[in-house]
């Protein structure tokens, strides 16, 4: 199985480039890729030329195949590519995605085959951004980009979805620290309290 990183937005209400952003002295993005390269067999990261990082040999740098198309386009720039027929989609700004609950997925598909995604959610919410996506819905999102639907909620309308309850991962992980996202600088001193924990 292979990762997707989205790390294109414009992090507008972060004020900077957030993939760049260091906590504990290393891009947000390094610390993301270094938790998947044991995990997976390639690591897509979706962005631009901003980045590019030496030593991290699964890794493989892409420009979205349709520009401005938000992290829908960047899922169907990686599910153009890969080789793979099940795929790891991960956020670069949610930083405490850990082993546990990667094994957790890949493990969970092997059990419940046959959908088109895996997504977990959390208090009533689906998280898209750390689900599993098969390469076989790629031209379902062609049309909706076509369309300028970019809304995960309208794939998720067309595809076959299998999703994850938190209660059923709750044994696993710590739900509220696997989800949690930096969107605004604020957001930095949630990450240093749940770090601390």
């Amino acid at each position: 199985m292979n990762a997707i990183i989205l790390a294109g937005g414009k992090s507008s209400r972060f004020g900077s480039n957030k993939a760049l952003y260091k906590l504990n002295q290393k891009p947000m993005l390094i610390n993301i890729i270094e938790k998947l390269e044991p995990i997976f067999d390639k690591i897509y990261v979706i962005g631009n030329n901003e980045y590019k990082y030496e030593g991290l040999s699964k890794t493989e740098y892409l420009t979205d195949i349709i520009p401005d198309k938000g992290p829908l386009g960047g899922l169907y720039t990686g599910l153009k590519t890969t080789n793979s027929k099940y795929n790891y989609l991960q956020a670069c700004d949610m930083p405490f995605v850990s082993k546990e609950y990667l094994e957790y997925m890949k493990d969970y598909i092997t059990k419940n085959k046959g959908y088109d995604a895996y997504i977990p959610k959390k208090n009533g919410y689906l998280e898209p951004f750390v689900g599993i996506y098969h390469s076989r819905i790629k031209e379902e999102i062609l049309k909706l980009l076509n369309k300028d639907k970019l809304n995960f909620d309208y794939l998720f309308e067309k595809i076959d979805i299998k999703v994850i309850e938190e209660k059923d991962m709750k044994n696993i992980v710590d739900t509220d620290r696997i989800f949690f996202n930096i969107n605004k600088k604020e957001d930095i001193k949630r990450y240093e309290e749940f770090k601390a924990k």
